[in-house]
């Protein structure tokens, strides 16, 4: 890094980083008040709404439940509001509004607390290592011939990145049990049935007012959206994965959390998670103050990390494993083709 950690720490840890109940109660209401209208409008002129119309709306409602999720996310770090004596229940109730809001259990929390203790430790028997990347390149060359290509096949960013979206928020979310028992995240069957009725709600409101298309359309995007920003906040060409002798959470961290390049547009939607290298190094800053802290820091501070030009993320999107002998994201072709160029080599 350009300056030592105890110098970052130092930074990091400045008061003003850690925002005030003020500011998060404007954020909470704000998003609130935007959804609220939201609905209010679509609902008034739903019937002498165009094409063009109802598609706006649409992705004015994505970018709203996206902006509820950052605020869902903070509530589950415990950051989004602190430094007062009623800070723990203000998140909590936050959190149970919030998750309404953005239709996502709050039990998602406890498992998104061990993706931040793991991330890009392969060796880990506790948590996935990545998240949107599934194989090392050594795993996957061992592989038969035809699951080789089953692997290729549901991991080609088209249908991956469709499907991801549905497979995780509208089923896995939603079921009733435990996919992967063995896995160290929390499963609450309460969580889960509140989600799915409040959901239920949801749409049945939605539908009564002639609104479902935008509604369930937004809600799509929005986690669509959501999936791809995960995504490029830890999967690109020189991202950090290591077995666990090797492997630092404030390496992790720092090296294996990029920052995005994000339309002005769109920020006060994304609400700073693109600032993702400081979210992951101190995750009691809360979301809205991350530009801040980057904008004000020292020069040099941030020389070492990985910004994602739009060329970038566009590349991370076709990465599809972790090439563990170049220590390299890269597509499943390039393993193969890396693998038969060093057999004609011997």
């Amino acid at each position: 890094m350009g300056v030592s950690e105890k110098e970052l720490c130092k930074y990091l840890d400045t008061p003003k980083f850690r925002g005030s109940v003020l500011q998060s109660a404007g954020v909470f209401m704000s998003t609130g008040t935007a959804m609220a209208g939201w609905w209010c409008l679509a609902v008034k002129f739903e019937p002498a709404l165009s094409f063009l119309a109802r598609a706006a709306l649409t992705v004015v409602w994505a970018l709203l439940v996206l902006r509820s999720y950052m605020i869902f996310h903070d509530c589950g770090h415990g950051s989004f509001f602190q430094g007062s004596r009623g800070a723990r229940a203000l998140n909590w109730i936050t959190l149970h509004i919030s998750s309404v809001w953005c239709g996502t259990p709050t039990d998602w929390n406890v498992g998104h607390q061990l993706h931040h203790a793991n991330i890009g430790n392969v060796d880990n028997p506790d948590y996935d290592w990545g998240e949107t990347v599934f194989h090392t390149g050594s795993q996957f060359l061992k592989l038969p011939a035809w699951k080789q290509r089953l692997v290729m096949a549901t991991r080609h960013p088209v249908p991956f990145f469709l499907l991801a979206p549905l497979l995780t928020w509208w089923f896995k979310m939603r079921l009733p049990f435990e996919l992967r028992p063995e896995r160290k995240a929390a499963y609450r069957f309460s969580d889960k049935m509140f989600s799915a009725v409040q959901m239920a709600a949801r749409y049945k409101l939605a539908s009564h007012f002639g609104i479902l298309d935008m509604v369930l359309a937004g809600d799509y995007l929005a986690m669509f959206i959501g999936v791809i920003l995960f995504h490029w906040q830890h999967v690109y060409e020189h991202g950090y994965v290591r077995g666990s002798a090797d492997w630092k959470i404030r390496e992790a961290s720092m090296h294996g959390s990029s920052m995005q390049t994000i339309p002005e547009l769109f920020k006060p939607f994304t609400l700073g998670i693109e600032y993702h290298h400081i979210h992951h190094f101190r995750t009691r800053i809360p979301c809205y103050m991350l530009r801040t802290v980057h904008e004000q820091a020292p020069a040099g501070m941030w020389d070492e990390i990985a910004l994602l030009s739009p060329a970038d993320m566009s590349r991370s999107m076709s990465l599809q494993v972790y090439d563990d002998t170049i220590d390299q994201y890269a597509t499943f072709s390039e393993v193969l083709a890396r693998q038969q160029a060093s057999q004609k080599a011997k």
